[in-house]
């Protein structure tokens, strides 16, 4: 039987794992046919600063050129709507009716799948095949759930990857950050002349106004912020821009800012939350209280804070340039139960001032004491 690969996803862009993966799944199951198939709106996630399908497309046949028998579909972008894999791979099998189809996937989606649109019908059409990727779990553990509930094939395919992400690829962009490795350099090309993700005035406050260093520690909270907004359902475009925004006023004196008017007692580590919440609005002109309160107590917390602000102080504690002795154990806590470590990461900020003999906040007791019911 002829062997076709469908490779689905929104591909914005398509970046150094997609293209690593495709090449191991032509290597390991040497298709007779693979279509690469940009996604319209796909339905499983919202996308961030997206690039439109036509440069996808583009981008896509530059970055899987090398692939034997390839062919990039624009099927789903022409359809328009959401992009449900069963009813393209209905139309897929229907065109090649004799072609077994493998259908590639992460780890990550493979734990998902009972949950997509119709997925018994998908594996009417199609054999499953997963890569495992670093840190998102194991093919074994998924398969298990996968057998659970279904009764077909998972293909293992010989390939390792990492956790990198289109998302990464245009954060690091957007804040001017090196991209070197993280995408073909015929796409890189693409993007810089066709000024795809381009930064808003928001990045270029940051950019403007942080070190190198901070800059790096930023983008860590935004991917930190963006796991864990999607494990509390919260919207990933003011996670972004409250977590882009925490430090943004670090370097700034807050002298400068006449009208500004600091709160009674705070400590001198604490005060740029302050005035980057009040950049924020009087400057940059953002008027969502969440996200304010998130970019305004990123450092000290307070009682009664909203899951955007708690996911901004987490997030601020354990981005992966953070290193510090108990760092290990508090990220484990938080993907674990989020406001348990949220309550630990709170408590260890106390002992540690403690520790180092620096003031306390008085918002940071009251939040430690307010969240005492997160610690059991």
């Amino acid at each position: 039987m002829k062997r076709l690969i469908f490779f689905g996803g929104t591909f914005d862009p398509p970046q150094s794992e997609h293209i690593a993966l495709a090449k191991a799944c032509a290597e390991q199951f040497k298709p007779d046919k693979f279509i690469i198939m940009p996604t319209a709106i796909p339905p499983h996630k919202e996308s961030l600063y997206p690039a439109d399908g036509n440069d996808r497309i583009a981008m896509c046949k530059l970055a899987f050129s090398e692939i034997e028998n390839v062919e990039v579909s624009d099927y789903e972008i022409l359809r328009g709507g959401k992009s449900y894999s069963y009813l393209t791979l209905k139309a897929i099998k229907e065109k090649y009716p004799d072609y077994e189809i493998i259908f590639p996937m992460g780890t990550d989606m493979l734990l998902t799948f009972s949950e997509w649109k119709n997925p018994d019908e998908i594996l009417k059409y199609a054999v499953l095949a997963v890569d495992t990727r670093s840190g998102e779990g194991t093919a074994d553990m998924a398969i298990e759930k996968f057998k659970k509930r279904f009764d077909g094939e998972v293909k293992i395919i010989d390939y390792v990857g990492s956790t990198l992400s289109s998302t990464e690829y245009k954060i690091t962009k957007m804040l001017g950050l090196s991209t070197a490795g993280m995408t073909d350099e015929k796409v890189e090309e693409y993007i810089d002349s066709h000024e795809l993700y381009k930064s808003d005035k928001y990045f270029d406050f940051v950019k403007a106004n942080l070190k190198h260093s901070r800059i790096v520690h930023t983008k860590g909270v935004i991917l930190t912020s963006l796991k864990l907004a999607k494990q509390l359902k919260v919207d990933k475009k003011k996670t972004v821009l409250a977590a882009l925004l925490h430090d943004s006023a670090k370097y700034l004196d807050y002298r400068d800012y006449g009208d500004f008017v600091l709160p009674e007692g705070v400590p001198e580590s604490v005060i740029h939350q302050f005035l980057g919440g009040y950049v924020a609005r009087e400057v940059l002109g953002i008027d969502d209280e969440e996200i304010l309160e998130a970019i305004t107590y990123h450092t000290s917390g307070k009682a009664g804070m909203c899951d955007l602000a708690k996911i901004v102080y987490v997030a601020d504690m354990i981005e992966p340039s953070r290193h510090y002795a108990e760092v290990e154990e508090l990220r484990t806590a938080v993907f674990e139960d989020f406001y348990r470590g949220f309550y630990l990461c709170l408590k260890r900020s106390v002992e540690f001032l403690k520790a180092e003999n620096k003031t306390i906040y008085k918002e940071t007791l009251n939040a430690l004491q307010y969240y005492e019911k997160y610690g059991g």
